[in-house]
């Protein structure tokens, strides 16, 4: 047994001098001399190679695209070397030193600086996308030059169910509503479960480049890094590309080496000057093989991992795009890691003249021995012919494209628990591998080497290359399904797809704008009230406040000691529409100004008619507003209302003031008078429902107007304290039924994420809400969207209005119930958010008849 020497425990360690960055390479310093280059004994030396060549085809809806590669001959490419077994298991790791700003010295005057990406929904994307994704992948691995190396990494990590169910569970806190999150808790861990595994999928990018003088390198790979950003930005639906921190770096290793243990790296209390390196906190305890083919046994603290390294021998003829994704379907911890080397346009074209050459010095061999032999010149093997023809069709290729060439080695690290589980793991990996009609086989007598390869630091010391050209490179796509698990978020199901948990927090997002949209008996109603009660059992400082048109959310608000508010003329709650907070506005607006426009809109609503208010009838409202409100601030005492603004009017001694009066009797004194009085509920209850089912259609629009506005004041109050208010609002579509309601509408979900609103609307009925103008946009702006099931009419003018694919219509076009599709910032998901009909919380929120409260 084979086993690499343990690392003394940190107080025997010397100190490392390129731990501190003042050892680091610079000007005046050369950096230390690389190990010398030794190839391990047996290894194997492949000299077939790949280049690649592109054939337009024509593709089938859900065919895998490929592009050509054909066999042509040996890469030439120059050896990084296979060291002697490393004395100590830091040496795997590949880097000599790494700075705070992430940046990894490899040795030598090579430097990497390492990138986190975000995937995109490539797989369920139509033809016409994937081909400019892949494009566009294209143009960005074109645009790197000699001298710089990208290396691709897949992280493929199994969450343990009790991990994930930490993380997405509520604790127990003692407040009353303990019952409510053990009952949340028990759907939790039932739909984990149920879940065959859940997986994190992290996509990398390295980037390496040479470079003698620190400064240069850091500032060189910073500047890679931006434009990297700026160009993954610019895929379909946007690819998002963040530099990782030396703390976040290392955390990506520790994951890998140690995936058991606590990563205890903290950059505010580390100091380079100290025996500990930065190694110390990632590198296993000891790595040893059973044989010299492998596996590798990781030893740590917690226990051993498993693992063992392929790497790609040959490719096929025509290259799949759905390599990296089938391999990253497979349910266990495995890494992708993909190197790529760009040469130079004209390197690359002498590389392909001097393959040329040989196969034509092999041709020539080859017809020498025919005729000799008796036969025709013409009996050439008929792989040496294609090979030359691919050769020349490569070569003219070259010469009428910008593309390149690069040197390549792909490998894949793939983990168990123990030798049967890892057995198992690499033939389902190895399975996956040949469907794709590619050639891969264990790292026999490199197994070190190569896990150096497979770590995302930049270095490759498998020797083995192939080479393919842009194109095929480029065919290769890192993208797949998106996940989404943001921690400390809500909980919204699992992913129809993968299983995982959707884990999403809107407070995050550019806006919190969102919608819930789907029909009758979709689970709409289910979706709208788990989120409400998520974010009343976990986020004890945000207020939540309903408008509920159907009188449906009674039982949740009641279960939660809300307040229900009855708007309508008969019942004894009374909501005064003149309310007004003075202190919470700060310096933000003038709170009269804006409050003074607030009534004279709603003036002009009540009393306006078809042409609204002439300009002398509007001065007259605001004057009034403006002098009620300047005396309330002046003098305090009880707040105004629509009956002192009567009083004011007709105290102007004004005919058109007295009209005005006169006008709004009806709505003061008279039969319409629910809002003449001063407030008698309790809106500053942190869960509040706004009940308008009983609401007459004469005092729709009005009660809406005076209900929108005690929601501002709400707003305006919780921003001032740095509170969050979360709104939803069912049949969210009457809101456009009157073009003052719309308008104000409109101009809350501009205004959202300014004053902490997380503005949700909730409708059944698509066609009506796409008829306004103002909802496509608001709907087309929000961040947040969970799709279910819609009809196939609704499906199409959804996915024209929010440019989703087929493949992804389907999620949500007659589905089953609780299943759709939900967007949050970048990320659509498939969804499945059913909970079990025997939880307390399916009850409390069903509205199927017979079932619920």
């Amino acid at each position: 047994m084979t086993t690499s020497t343990v690392p003394p425990t940190p107080g025997q360690q010397k100190p490392n001098p390129y731990l501190n960055p003042e050892h680091l390479p610079s000007r005046r310093e050369a950096p230390a001399e690389q190990p010398a280059v030794k190839r391990a004994s047996g290894a194997r030396w492949f000299l077939a190679s790949i280049f690649g060549r592109h054939e337009k085809t024509e593709q089938k809806p859900g065919e895998q695209r490929s592009r050509r590669a054909g066999r042509v001959g040996t890469d030439n490419a120059a050896v990084t070397g296979i060291k002697h077994a490393a004395k100590r298991t830091q040496q795997l790791l590949g880097y000599q030193a790494m700075l705070p700003s992430g940046v990894a010295w490899l040795g030598a005057d090579e430097w990497s600086l390492t990138l986190r990406i975000s995937d995109i929904n490539y797989l369920a994307a139509e033809q016409s996308k994937q081909e400019a994704v892949v494009d566009r992948w294209a143009r960005f691995l074109n645009s790197f030059g000699a001298g710089t190396r990208l290396e691709i990494t897949v992280i493929n990590r199994i969450l343990d169910e009790a991990d994930v169910a930490q993380l997405v569970q509520k604790p127990r806190v003692g407040d009353g509503w303990d019952e409510w999150r053990d009952d949340f808790n028990r759907i939790v861990r039932g739909k984990l479960a149920s879940a065959s595994r859940n997986t994190v999928t992290e996509k990398l990018l390295t980037i390496t480049v040479q470079e003698p003088d620190r400064e240069k390198a850091e500032a060189t790979l910073i500047r890679l890094g931006h434009e990297t950003a700026a160009q993954l930005a610019a895929l379909e639906e946007g690819c998002r590309a963040d530099i990782l921190a030396r703390s976040e770096r290392l955390e990506v290793l520790a994951h890998l080496l140690r995936p058991h243990e606590l990563f205890t790296f903290d950059e505010a209390t580390f100091e380079p000057n100290k025996r500990l390196a930065t190694a110390d906190y990632v590198a296993p305890w000891a790595v040893e093989t059973a044989d010299a083919k492998g596996p590798l046994v990781l030893h740590n603290g917690s226990g051993d991992t498993y693992h063992t390294i392929l790497w790609v021998r040959d490719y096929p003829v025509w290259l799949s795009d759905r390599l990296i994704s089938e391999l990253a379907d497979i349910k266990c911890n495995l890494t992708v890691s993909l190197h790529l080397e760009p040469y130079d346009q004209a390197d690359g074209m002498n590389l392909v003249q001097r393959q040329i050459a040989e196969l034509e010095m092999q041709t020539i061999a080859e017809q020498k021995k025919a005729q000799k032999q008796g036969y025709s010149e013409d009996l050439i093997p008929h792989k040496l012919q294609e090979a030359t023809t691919e050769a020349k069709d490569l070569r003219s290729e070259l010469e009428s494209s910008n593309q390149k060439v690069f040197s390549t080695v792909m490998v894949i690290g793939v983990s168990g628990q123990t030798r049967e589980e890892l057995d198992q793991n690499v033939k389902r990996a190895l399975t996956v591998i040949r469907k794709q009609s590619c050639v891969a086989e264990v790292a026999a007598f490199m197994q070190h080497d190569a896990l150096t390869t497979e770590l995302p630091i930049g270095v490759r010391r498998v020797p083995m290359r192939r080479t393919l050209t842009t194109a095929s490179a480029a065919i290769i796509v890192p993208f797949t399904t998106q996940e989404l698990f943001v921690p400390g978020g809500n909980w919204y199901g699992v992913n129809a797809q993968s299983s995982n948990a959707v884990v999403a927090d809107r407070t995050k997002t550019t806006n919190g704008n969102g919608f819930i949209l789907g029909t009758s008996g979709s689970g709409k109603s289910v979706f709208g009230k788990m989120e409400i009660a998520n974010v009343f059992l976990s986020r004890p400082d945000d207020d939540i406040i309903v408008i509920d048109p159907e009188r449906e959310y009674e039982p949740v608000i009641s279960a939660f000691n809300g307040s229900t508010i009855r708007v309508d003329t008969g019942s004894h709650d009374r909501v005064n529409p003149m309310d007004i907070e003075l202190e919470a506005a700060g310096n933000v607006d003038d709170p009269i100004t804006t409050k003074a426009q607030f009534v004279l809109s709603m003036v002009n609503v009540l009393i306006g008619g078809h042409d609204g208010l002439s300009a002398k009838q509007r001065s007259l409202v605001d004057r009034a507003a403006g002098t009620l409100y300047r005396r309330y601030a002046a003098e305090g005492g009880q707040m105004p209302t629509l009956v002192e603004l009567r009083d004011a009017l007709a105290a102007t001694g004004d005919p058109d003031g007295t009209e005005l009066a006169t006008a709004l009797e009806i709505y003061t004194t008279g039969s319409l008078g629910a809002f003449a009085q001063r407030t008698n509920v309790d809106v500053h209850n942190r869960l509040i429902s706004y009940d308008i089912s009983s609401l007459g259609s004469e005092l729709r629009t009005f009660g809406m107007l005076v209900i929108l506005d005690q929601i501002w004041n709400r707003v305006v109050r919780n921003r001032a304290l740095g509170k969050r208010t979360w709104l939803y609002i069912d049949e969210f579509h009457l809101l456009f039924s009157n073009p003052f309601s719309a308008e104000y509408f409109r101009s809350l979900y501009k205004r959202a994420r300014k004053w902490g609103l997380v503005p949700t609307g909730i409708t059944q009925n698509i066609e009506e809400l796409l008829s306004s103008e103002d909802a496509r946009l608001m709907l087309a702006n929000s961040d947040f969207l969970m799709l279910l099931g819609q009809n196939a009419t609704d499906a199409d003018a959804l996915c024209s209005l929010l440019h989703f694919s087929q493949e992804q219509r389907r999620y949500f076009t007659n589905v089953p119930q609780g299943h759709g599709l939900m967007k949050s910032g970048n990320a659509v998901i498939p969804i499945d958010g059913r909970i079990p009909t025997d939880s307390k919380l399916y009850a409390l929120f069903s509205t199927t008849f017979g079932e619920g409260n």
